[in-house]
């Protein structure tokens, strides 16, 4: 019942509709009610006294009815169908606002194929029973109250002998109701993990082929295809046990009709009429408790996915837009760690950063360095605030970034990830993905800067050029250069590069880091880097560990020290002279 409420809101705004739509159940169902009627008429007023012209007449009316009922019919189906696409078309919006909104740690938590699901399998449950369960239920209580009135009122004795078996058919469908409903949950959850394992595959396929593991992720997927196949035949046993029954109970109803129906139109006191029309509105009668299976199954469906849907519009929004109406002023770059800690979850024994206390200077260019799990993406993703610390607070220009809006102040950011992610789009609407309404002028601009517009002219329509998912098509040096330039279109005044020149051969990297060099003036750039060269030309040098500022200096200095940046520098220079012994019989580096 709880997602009966919470769907019932989302049925408010379409209440013309709605009222539309019982319009045409009442009068509809008045017809189903009043023809089996005219049916007696036809043949005691008409067969039965062999009057020809009472046959036409309440023929005709059947006739007429049976058209009334048709259009009735059609503008019920469509109404409720329209009730129900738009129910859930508002449904989708919300979920996907909601995703949009939700701060990494969800994402982090659920999987994508399963969330995929409850935004396809689980909504499309939840449209079927409003889009059509919900007005049939409505429609089948409705006709078998009615016609069990009319019964009663054309023979109250027959009425109550054929209706012996019904109250058995009440309990079956209740019955089934409360077994069927844990197994559509089941089945739902059996989906989800089969459409993870789906998702996970596909964007893997490029690990699982270089591995060999083709056979390994058949046979993974093979058994979640087992559970979802296993899951689905006990829900059709459920079924298979019970309809049958149910239809065997029926019978027995249309067998007391005929015996004890049969022997009062026999003894006169039943006309042959009526007898007829009983056994329209028997069916009338039984037809609802036989559909209210069908529909509760339904229902059950939608039961089952209500809560993981509401899951989702229901988590809550950890990087909170506390300040949506105050826009973060044009930044000049100041940045303050001031005492934060910081953890991905609160159940973390050790915080990924422990009491920082950093500042960065507007137009510096600053590198982080350190060891895995000592923090430096943790603080980068703290800038645009993708994650809130739980103690201490960060400022830009001294502004607390709780205290301005979001999307101003991540405007005002640009971001270049170490796992560059393209939309499946054209190039230009790839690189100006920030600034949607730029100009062709801007995005070449910022192709040149990063010294992608020579590939970019070369590409078979050039800006125009379609990549296929996440960059298919395109190397891993253009795609970073893309992102690049994506970076770039927004003129962000704080620019992060994470490991921004890992993906690309020794000749771009150099070019790369001229582009850099010339875009990094004037802006405060923050660089994980683990390449010398990034770390050499840096203004002011980070070296992390166990969440604290280890050492800070310049490279000069802090070689100076022989402390862990001497460590790290000579292990660095170590392997890059063993890199390029391995590729001396070689005649050239691979381009990317």
């Amino acid at each position: 019942m709880a997602v009966l409420r919470r769907m019932s809101k989302y049925l408010r705004p379409y209440y013309r509709l709605l009222a539309f739509l019982l319009l045409c159940m009442f009068a509809g169902l008045a017809g189903d009610v009043f023809g089996p009627r005219l049916l007696t008429f036809v043949i005691d007023r008409g067969i039965m006294l062999r009057s020809m012209p009472n046959v036409l007449k309440y023929s005709a009316l059947l006739v007429v009815i049976a058209l009334v009922r048709a259009a009735l019919r059609y503008g019920q189906m469509l109404s409720q169908e329209r009730l129900g696409q738009e129910t859930v078309r508002q449904l989708r919006h919300d979920l996907y606002v909601r995703l949009q909104r939700l701060s990494f740690s969800f994402y982090t938590a659920n999987n994508t194929g399963d969330l995929m699901s409850r935004l396809t399998n689980d909504v499309s449950a939840i449209m079927d029973f409003f889009g059509f369960g919900i007005a049939e239920m409505v429609s089948a209580s409705l006709m078998f109250t009615f016609t069990l009135i009319m019964l009663l009122v054309l023979d109250w004795r027959l009425t109550l002998v054929v209706c012996v078996p019904i109250p058995f058919l009440i309990f079956f469908a209740f019955r089934f109701s409360g077994i069927v409903g844990p197994a559509w949950e089941k089945i739902r959850v059996q989906m989800g993990k089969l459409s993870t394992t789906l998702q996970e595959n596909v964007s893997g396929v490029r690990v699982v082929k270089s591995y060999g593991r083709e056979h390994h992720e058949i046979d993974k997927f093979s058994a979640r295809n087992e559970s979802t196949l296993k899951a689905n035949v006990d829900r059709a046993d459920i079924e298979a046990r019970t309809f049958p029954l149910m239809s065997l109970i029926t019978g027995m109803c249309f067998l007391l009709l005929y015996w004890y129906g049969g022997r009062r139109v026999i003894d006169g006191q039943l006309s042959l009429g009526t007898f007829f029309s009983f056994n329209w509105y028997i069916w009338s009668l039984i037809w609802p408790i036989r559909f209210l299976g069908f529909l509760i199954s339904i229902a059950q469906k939608a039961i089952a996915s209500g809560p993981r849907v509401f899951e989702i519009l229901d988590s809550p929004l950890e990087i909170p837009d506390t300040a949506p109406e105050r826009e973060m002023s044009p930044i000049k770059g100041l940045v303050r760690f001031e005492d934060v800690h910081f953890a991905f979850t609160d159940k973390t024994v050790t915080p990924v950063l422990q009491g920082l206390d950093l500042e960065i200077q507007p137009g510096q260019v600053v590198a982080v360095l350190g060891g895995t799990g000592s923090g430096k993406s943790s603080l980068i993703n703290l800038i645009p605030r993708f994650y809130d610390p739980q103690q201490g607070c960060i400022t830009i220009d001294g502004i607390d970034l709780r205290d301005v809006s979001l999307a101003s102040l991540r405007r005002q950011i640009g971001i270049v990830p170490q796992e560059t992610y393209l939309f499946s789009d054209t190039v230009r609407n790839n690189i100006a993905f920030g600034r949607p309404d730029t100009s062709d002028e801007v995005i070449l601009e910022a192709a040149e800067a990063a010294q992608a517009a020579e590939f970019i002219r070369e590409l078979p329509n050039g800006l125009d050029t379609r990549v296929g998912e996440r960059g298919l098509g395109l190397s891993g040096g253009q795609k970073q250069r893309i992102a690049i330039a994506r970076a770039l279109v927004t003129d962000p005044r704080i620019l992060i590069l994470d490991e921004a020149t890992s993906s690309v051969d020794a000749e771009t990297e150099y070019l790369l880091q001229v582009a850099l060099d010339r875009v990094m003036r004037n802006r405060t750039c923050i660089v994980i880097a683990q390449r010398l060269s990034t770390v050499q030309n840096a203004d002011q040098v980070l070296v992390l560990k166990d969440g604290r500022v280890a050492e800070r200096g310049t490279h000069a200095e802090l070689l100076a020290l022989g402390g862990e940046y001497t460590r790290i520098y000579n292990l660095q220079l170590k392997a890059q002279e063993t890199l390029l012994e391995d590729e001396c019989p070689a005649t050239g580096g691979a381009t990317a």
